[in-house]
């Protein structure tokens, strides 16, 4: 048995594949797609991104994503997944089942009207794109014959494949929240000139640390998950907020003296200092932290969020998807002497075996 992690340079975003070799089977998850950019960019969207190479190489290997999770509906998770749904050849014909707490799902589980403002659409007109004028991406799904599931919440455990899946967020009242219509995310013009704290030295964040919970919306509806397959443990944050998953580790028995172990945490929200503070982190030992930002986002990734996993996890790799956003973080030298070996850049192409 193998396991392999593939984060994928998703601009600002998320997007995460793992894959699962026992035997002769091959068991595949992707988590978010990133941004659009994420698939493809350029004049007719020719150039392909990050994502598209990799469902390049799965059509190579005869693979095929057998469960596709979108996390909750900002752009900077979704837009790639919608090109590729748009593509000719790609996720239409490439995924099996899709976990995703949608309009259509959340309306139907409270027994509401759905909400025509929240229906993601999937745009055509293009050589590249099949799809009929007006469709939208859950309508699609249901089109091309793919399996989704009803809305998940905290507490609730699955088991798909050779994975159990036990489900951190988001929680029923949060879900009843999103019978409105739903914010939109930040354009990548507004996150391009963000503010960071790279100029202070973890010796100045480690002495005066302060948090403030996120108050997204969005935010708070992702959904988190812990993996377990055989004697392996992955923790998946989505951009969920640091209280809900404090009370769903506690409600599952997880507190500072019987720590939650983990192969891998997925940092929350691209390392915001506003969705992991001390408490979530004393309660979980992690042998990887995983970081998906290019530092371009405000307040992503703030190296407050860092210090804190620094001081909570004294072995524990920190990986990073953008070697800029490392070479930021190590403002001073003390920084580059005392912590060198613990901040390590990511590679897409191997990914990391566990």
């Amino acid at each position: 048995m193998s396991i392999n992690i593939r984060m994928l340079q998703a601009n600002h975003g998320d997007c995460f594949f793992i894959s699962h070799v026992g035997g002769d089977k091959v068991f595949n998850i992707m988590i978010d797609g990133g941004t659009k950019t994420t698939f493809s960019s350029g004049i007719r969207q020719r150039i392909s991104g990050p994502l598209r190479k990799l469902l390049n190489e799965l059509k190579q290997n005869n693979q095929c994503i057998d469960l596709l999770i979108l996390t909750h509906f900002d752009d900077d998770h979704i837009g790639g997944l919608i090109r590729g749904f748009e593509a000719q050849g790609y996720l239409k014909e490439m995924v099996k089942k899709v976990w995703f707490n949608s309009s259509l799902a959340i309306t139907n589980y409270f027994e509401r009207e759905e909400i025509k403002e929240n229906q993601i659409p999937i745009s055509s007109g293009t050589a590249e794109t099949t799809p009929k004028q007006g469709a939208t991406l859950e309508k699609l799904l249901l089109e091309i014959g793919c399996e989704l599931v009803p809305v998940l919440t905290a507490g609730e455990e699955t088991k798909y494949g050779p994975f159990t899946f036990k489900i951190l967020s988001p929680t029923k009242d949060v879900l009843e929240q999103l019978l409105c219509i739903w914010p939109k995310d930040e354009s990548e013009a507004e996150t391009s000139g963000a503010e960071n704290d790279y100029h202070l030295t973890f010796e100045d964040l480690l002495n005066d640390d302060d948090f403030e919970e996120d108050d997204s919306l969005a935010n708070e509806s992702s959904i988190a998950f812990i993996i377990e397959v055989e004697d392996k443990k992955l923790l998946f944050l989505g951009d969920a907020h640091n209280k809900t998953i404090i009370n769903s580790l506690s409600n599952l028995g997880y507190i500072e003296n019987t720590k939650l172990n983990v192969d891998v945490m997925k940092i929350s929200h691209h390392a915001s200092k506003k969705n992991t503070n001390l408490e979530l982190l004393k309660i979980i030992d992690a042998n990887n932290f995983l970081i998906s930002s290019n530092g371009q986002k405000k307040g992503a990734a703030s190296k407050r969020t860092i210090s804190r996993i620094i001081r909570s996890s004294h072995k524990g790799i920190v990986w990073f998807n953008y070697k800029r956003v490392i070479d930021n973080i190590m403002y001073s030298e003390s920084d580059k002497d005392l912590y060198k070996n613990r901040f390590l850049e990511f590679n897409e192409s191997s990914g990391l075996e566990i």
